[in-house]
């Protein structure tokens, strides 16, 4: 009798280590310990593989919901078993957000269905517990999606060996959520290390920058670019695809992109260089930390909304890129989280190196991040008020003042 589960790890593990296309069924076949006919018999497709993973993980959150309790109680409960499910499957959780492109339509559709269940029993919650007095007034769909995503994003950043545990950071999480950041100073540890500062030489890189203000086509291949990737993925997107898109034969993208990687490169170095400036700018300019950082917030969000397909390839297409220029994205990475923590630190009256704060500035960079799974052009609320919405939940939490 054939283990479908261990069908689905093999397909899991490899899925997430090299990407959904560059998986063929041989090697699921291989890993798994059967013959390629033996995982067609019980599979079937590539493709059904990886909406059984989608099924799977998505079952295994809503089989934690617990329907008891006051608003508050099942809050707390769902987002302490949701972090449960992520930190156990995290090469499942990876899987499930980056590679459902290569879903059809139709597979798509039903982990639609499946996940809106689940989101479902959390706008309910809330709308139970604004309707009694338990939590103040929120825009309901953006606080669930920006409770859900500090959750959500955690495979990102999440490490078993960290420096706080599951049950720690789940802690933290219904803290900020119910009660908001100043009290989640109160809660964490103070012995935890400080974010190591970012390397120097990520500080310019100035040409960069003032090639694309110059490079109105080059500008146009990227923006292009950014697109085809967030609908298609990296390695189904093709320079012959990206040049007529854009507008140009293909020798004419290859004087200005020499090669698809460069594009992908360009693309993350461009997203990258502008969130740091426009943190650097808000936190010289802005004396009032906690405005300071409510303007970093708003930032974000603007910025995330004006480049989905760029933050797609940021977040899920970076490993595909030249180990130099991956080094390069990271730094630029690590220098705008830096300039976010640091913001966060300020904003709740700690010590710039105090870094107890620190994980909880992670998870909302996650949350804010998060929003180009849910999140589209045209939208019932502006990328700005999405901001403002998301920086009044981290800032005060759920809970009613007068609890």
């Amino acid at each position: 009798m054939v283990d479908r589960d261990l069908i689905l790890s093999a397909a899991t593990r490899l899925f997430h280590e090299k990407g959904f296309g560059r998986v063929t069924t041989d090697e699921i076949a291989a890993d798994a310990g059967i013959t390629k006919r033996t995982l067609y018999r019980y599979i079937g497709s590539k493709e059904a593989l990886l909406l059984a993973i989608h099924e799977k993980f998505l079952a295994r959150v809503a089989a934690a919901v617990d329907h008891d309790g006051t608003p508050d109680e099942q809050v707390a409960g769902l987002l302490r078993n949701y972090v449960r499910t992520v930190v156990t499957n995290l090469d499942e959780i990876r899987v499930f957000f980056e590679e459902r492109t290569h879903l059809s339509p139709a597979s798509q559709a039903r982990v639609v269905e499946l996940r809106d269940r689940y989101e479902a029993v959390f706008r309910d919650t809330l709308r139970r517990g604004m309707a009694d007095g338990t939590f103040r007034e929120y825009d309901v769909p953006v606080a669930t999606q920006g409770a859900l995503g500090l959750v959500a994003n955690m495979y990102e950043w999440y490490q078993l060996e960290g420096r706080l545990s599951a049950d720690e950071i789940a802690d933290m999480i219904v803290e900020l959520v119910l009660r908001g950041l100043p009290a989640v100073a109160k809660l964490l540890p103070e012995h935890l290390e400080a974010v190591p500062p970012a390397p120097p030489a990520v500080a310019a890189e100035a040409e960069d920058e003032q090639d694309w203000a110059d490079n109105p086509v080059l500008c146009r291949i990227l923006d292009v670019a950014s697109e085809l990737m967030f609908e298609q993925g990296y390695d189904n997107m093709s320079t012959r695809g990206l040049a007529e898109a854009a507008g140009l034969t293909k020798s004419a993208l290859y004087y200005y992109i020499p090669n698809k990687e460069t594009v992908l490169f360009q693309v993350n170095l461009r997203l990258a260089r502008q969130g740091v400036g426009f943190a650097e700018r808000i936190c010289a300019d802005t004396p009032d930390p906690v405005e300071a950082l409510r303007k970093i917030v708003v930032a974000h969000c603007v910025t995330v909304a004006r480049n989905m397909g760029a933050l797609r390839a940021l977040s899920y297409e970076r490993r595909f890129l030249a180990p130099e220029h991956r080094e390069r994205i990271r730094s630029l990475r690590r220098a705008y989280a830096r300039e976010f923590i640091l913001a966060v630190r300020r904003a709740v009256g700690l010590d710039p190196s105090d870094a107890r704060i620190d994980p909880a500035a992670v998870a909302i960079m996650g949350s804010l991040n998060f929003l180009h799974h849910w999140y589209a052009e045209g939208a019932r609320l502006s990328a700005e008020k999405v901001g403002e919405v998301l920086f009044e939940l981290i800032w005060s939490g759920l809970q009613s003042s007068s609890r």
